[in-house]
């Protein structure tokens, strides 16, 4: 296989997922190595996978702090749409940070905890605030989720590579080490666009006796 040098890689991604910041741990260790670009995108999968009324969306839910779930993930999402006005840099340093935050640290997803992953990130913390309750932010989800819908994203993370190829990619557990990771993710991409007919691999879950 060649390299793998192009343009931007889509990425949908969820803050409630771990999968998701496995596949976040991953592109950040073959990003530089495999010239690879990535371009993160919302994808709510409480809102996918909703099976209530159809009038009920979680980018118009009111914000509860109490709610160690971010509000369903509303409220990451809205932390996270305003560290991206900051620019690209900032936006993937909030983003792994809180990431990491959520699923390594097991840190419950509260304002104080975007404002804290806000600092680490160096965002501007008064700009972030600002941004942070600008109610146009929940249209700008909106948007992002329903363009994500309409390529059938279902899970995440799901990274869609130049030229159609797409997929779900989940791990267990982290690669070892970034030659590891390379690997790993050169496979992933080889697998997608040499057969492009596979449709589904998925290992049985082991039993527990």
């Amino acid at each position: 296989m060649g390299t793998m040098r192009y343009g931007a890689v889509a990425v949908y991604f969820d803050y409630l997922c771990p999968y998701a910041w496995r596949g976040a741990e991953v592109a950040e260790l073959v990003a530089d190595e495999l010239g690879l670009r990535f371009d993160w995108r919302h994808f709510s999968l409480y809102q996918a996978n909703y099976r209530g009324s159809k009038a009920w969306h979680v980018w118009n839910q009111k914000l509860d702090d109490g709610d160690e779930t971010g509000c369903k993930g509303l409220l990451p999402f809205l932390a996270s749409t305003a560290a991206r006005k900051q620019g690209r840099e900032a936006f993937d340093r909030f983003r792994l940070a809180l990431l990491r935050a959520r699923h390594r640290d097991r840190a419950p997803l509260t304002r104080s905890l975007m404002l804290a992953c806000a600092e680490q990130a160096r965002l501007h913390l008064a700009c972030f605030e600002q941004d942070f309750d600008d109610p146009e932010l929940r249209t700008v989800l909106a948007h992002e989720h329903c363009r994500a819908a309409r390529e059938d994203v279902f899970g995440t993370p799901t990274f869609a590579f130049p030229g159609g190829h797409a997929a779900y990619f989940r791990l267990r557990e982290l690669p070892s080490d970034r030659a590891e990771a390379v690997a790993l993710f050169r496979g992933f991409h080889e697998m997608l666009t040499r057969y492009p007919y596979l449709e589904t691999v998925r290992r049985p879950r082991a039993r527990l006796d």
